[in-house]
């Protein structure tokens, strides 16, 4: 069976016309889960508040990708994101290829010596200029798992860093460090 990848194509708009909406969200097939990080389990928490699917896994991602998402992408392409080491978003990266779709919005989430976290975001404008005040507080995997789901599709991209706190008595190594990412149909102009 082949399958035709799918691409958002925005079309100049004609003069005197308004521009077609591209900040519209990339609707979510699920959200992966890395049970190991409590950081990750609490954006997978606010996930299944709002509705998100969660895929819950361990590190490895193959189960996840043999009987879920390479059955689904195999009958249309569909947007995922997920809170993860590095491992399984390289590997679901290189899945996407084959199916049209791009990492479309990256976050590096690493504990510093000092006792905050520092984000590092890159991704579509609309997305990255909501980030700075909900990143900086304690309950930043809540609002990591809102700012992943309302992942815009935009031509314009951005990219920021922001420092924030850990919670109370929450001590980790320095180093430690989660990927949250959004892999999606990728916006191009025409």
């Amino acid at each position: 069976m082949s399958v035709t990848p799918v691409t958002l194509r925005i079309r100049e708009p004609l003069a005197g016309l308004p521009s077609p909406p591209t900040d519209v969200a990339h609707p979510l097939y699920c959200l992966v889960c890395d049970e190991r990080s409590a950081w990750s389990i609490a954006a997978a928490q606010e996930a299944e508040r709002l509705g998100i699917r969660v895929a819950r896994t361990s590190g490895d991602i193959t189960d996840f990708w043999f009987t879920d998402l390479s059955l689904r992408w195999q009958t249309a392409p569909a947007a995922i994101a997920g809170v993860t080491a590095h491992g399984p978003l390289f590997c679901l990266e290189r899945f996407g290829w084959d199916h049209g779709l791009r990492v479309v919005f990256r976050g590096t989430h690493r504990a510093l010596d000092s006792g905050h976290v520092e984000h590092v975001i890159d991704g579509p404008f609309p997305t990255i200029a909501t980030a700075h005040t909900d990143l900086a507080g304690t309950d930043w995997p809540s609002h990591l798992a809102r700012l992943l789901s309302s992942c815009r599709a935009a031509l314009d991209t951005s990219s920021t860093t922001v420092r924030g706190a850990l919670p109370d008595g929450e001590r980790l190594d320095a180093g430690d460090a989660l990927v949250s990412w959004v892999i999606a149909p990728k916006v191009v102009r025409v």
